[in-house]
């Protein structure tokens, strides 16, 4: 006789009796990678090569360097290739890779040819051939579009909330498209237009992080520029891995995979992103002490600006800024620095920036608004500092 269990039990009877099918996933072929862009502001062109990861190799990388951008960035460095260049003239150049002319060991994977981006040859093609130590062979080539390159900043003020920017450029013969980029200290905001002109406003976002910070950050210097790229270039980087096929990138790299593309820098604009200090949180804060605390204090002025108000009563307020350390024998680095945090209730926490980027802090600050003067403790420097704010 049938209950209303039973159902349920055949269910879990059934359930009970499947098993998931266990497939084994064949290790793929790991594939020589070279990523090379000839910039036409550049003092020299520079190809990094490397293996695709399958697992065959266990990676353990230190923090990213400058120097030794594979191997700290967990890539396999594909280190003893021969590479040249050929150039629209018929010339052929030939890279030196970093390890062999540096004394420290690092620079594996990255290859160099002694040519400055204002030789470059517009609308030439350049045709690149990589030669592996295992005899793997990688060709590609790139025609370099035409224009004047920007070499150095124009230096500007962007007030956020009451400027906007409008850049223009002229056209650009044999541009696949121009990509227009702005550094931020959360990382860059990037995309690509057709047009020769763009509207920039200070309520920007950048969707190319995922907390969607604005892009202009009041106190920090911010570089925007506009290149004009050929088409390996706009193919490689409007295109995206799948995640499960891993199909996805257009690339144009015979015997590999990669990017061989070219550039030309046609505005380089550098700006101090500046907004209203109208909250008694922002403004200029002074060091104020004794001859003898001067001399032992880590920060000289704190200049704060309420980035973003907090959206709720029981919420803190987002502050960014710059601040300016006391001069110091075989000080390294910056000297003005840039600053990140948050302010509540008259309670400043501030995370001071090894230089411009958020994810590298140096040093942390808390402090307790009083009036006009913050007073509070380094973690690291220690000792109790007021700062007092200036007119």
């Amino acid at each position: 006789m049938f209950s209303r269990r039973d159902p349920l039990l055949a269910l879990f009877l059934v359930l009970g009796a499947c098993e998931i099918e266990k497939v084994g996933i064949p290790r793929t072929d790991a594939q020589v990678a070279l990523h090379s862009v000839l910039s036409a502001s550049a003092p020299n062109q520079v190809v990094l090569l490397e293996r695709t990861r399958n697992g065959s190799v266990a990676i353990t990388a230190p923090a990213f360097e400058v120097p030794d951008p594979v191997l700290s960035d967990e890539g396999i460095a594909e280190s003893g290739a021969i590479i040249t260049l050929t150039t629209p003239s018929g010339r052929t150049l030939v890279a030196r890779e970093d390890v062999a002319v540096r004394g420290d060991g690092k620079g594996r994977g990255v290859y160099r040819f002694a040519l400055p981006g204002d030789s470059l040859e517009r609308g030439g093609t350049y045709q690149l051939s990589v030669r592996t130590a295992s005899n793997e062979v990688l060709t590609a080539d790139t025609s370099v579009p035409a224009g004047d390159a920007a070499a150095a900043p124009a230096q500007d003020t962007f007030d956020r909330v009451q400027d906007t920017l409008m850049l223009e450029w002229p056209a650009a013969p044999g541009a696949r498209s121009y990509l227009v980029r702005i550094e931020t200290p959360f990382g860059p905001r990037s995309f690509f237009t057709d047009a020769t002109q763009v509207r920039l406003t200070g309520e920007l976002r950048n969707i190319d992080v995922d907390a969607l910070p604005r892009v202009f950050i009041p106190g920090f210097p911010q570089a925007v520029t506009v290149s004009a790229v050929d088409s390996n270039f706009f193919d490689w980087f409007r295109t995206h891995s799948n995640a499960i096929s891993g199909t996805g990138l257009i690339d144009r790299v015979s015997g590999g995979i990669g990017v061989f593309g070219s550039l030309v820098r046609l505005r380089f604009e550098d700006y101090h992103v500046v907004a209203p200090q109208t909250e008694p949180e922002a403004g200029m804060f002074q060091f104020v002490g004794t001859p003898e605390q001067q001399i032992s204090t880590p920060v000289l002025r704190i200049e704060l600006y309420v980035e973003s108000r907090a959206a709720r009563a029981d919420q803190a307020h987002a502050v960014s800024g710059r601040y300016h350390k006391r001069p110091a024998m075989g000080q390294i680095g910056c000297l003005t620095c840039g600053l990140l945090g948050t302010a509540r209730d008259g309670r400043v926490e501030l995370a001071l920036l090894g230089d411009w980027y958020a994810r590298d802090t140096a040093d942390l600050f808390v402090g307790q608004i009083r009036g006009d003067t913050i007073v509070g403790t380094f973690r690291a420097a220690g000792g109790l500092v007021r700062f007092v704010k200036q007119p």
